[in-house]
């Protein structure tokens, strides 16, 4: 439940700290994925609150420890944005962990910028328009990593599966700001 309310963010500590108390005791029965969502509400809280320690604060290594358990398994969109970057020269890591955890597609870690190739799973398909829109999960992770000073181009599967040629992936990755000369300063939004 405390996860939910980072996701949306939610404003009140207190909440926050009565929540992680009451998941105290609950600690040892807890599965993965459990003590991974706690790693992300460690994470919210010490961006939101960074003048209050986090209650649970004891457990944030078997937290990330849990979070990190997860094994990455890299798609073919996410090889093809990789190869492009390649081709434009732009210099990464690929399956960037930051050091609280978090895994990024692809990052150049000195300059803390990161192209992340957002498959069908980050996306849900509203109702009425049909039009793709970020879900909650994807939307805190990205609230996380710019707290954490990382700029972010995402790249949406929907788009990306239009553009036929490398030269029109190539294009398309440097009209949403990738450039091996510079990468402007973004303001979070």
């Amino acid at each position: 439940m405390a996860w939910a309310f980072a996701c949306s963010d939610w404003k009140k500590p207190e909440f926050f700290v009565a929540l992680a108390d009451a998941s105290a005791r609950w600690l040892d029965t807890m599965n993965d994925d459990e003590l991974s969502q706690l790693h992300l509400v460690s994470l919210h809280f010490r961006l939101a609150w960074p003048e209050l320690r986090f209650p649970l604060s004891h457990c944030l290594r078997k937290f990330q420890s849990a979070y990190q358990s997860e094994e990455f398994k890299p798609s073919r969109f996410q090889r093809d944005v990789a190869a492009a970057l390649d081709r434009l020269g732009w210099t990464h890591v690929y399956e960037h962990v930051t050091a609280e955890g978090l895994s990024l597609d692809m990052a150049h870690a000195a300059t803390k910028r990161a192209v992340e190739a957002d498959g069908p799973s980050h996306f849900v398909k509203t109702p009425v328009s049909r039009t793709f829109v970020e879900n909650g999960a994807t939307q805190f992770k990205t609230r996380l990593l710019r707290g954490l000073g990382w700029e972010i181009i995402r790249v949406p599967f929907f788009e990306w599966e239009r553009l036929g040629t490398p030269g029109e992936k190539e294009a398309d990755l440097r009209a949403r700001g990738v450039s091996t000369t510079k990468w402007p300063r973004r303001t979070p939004t």
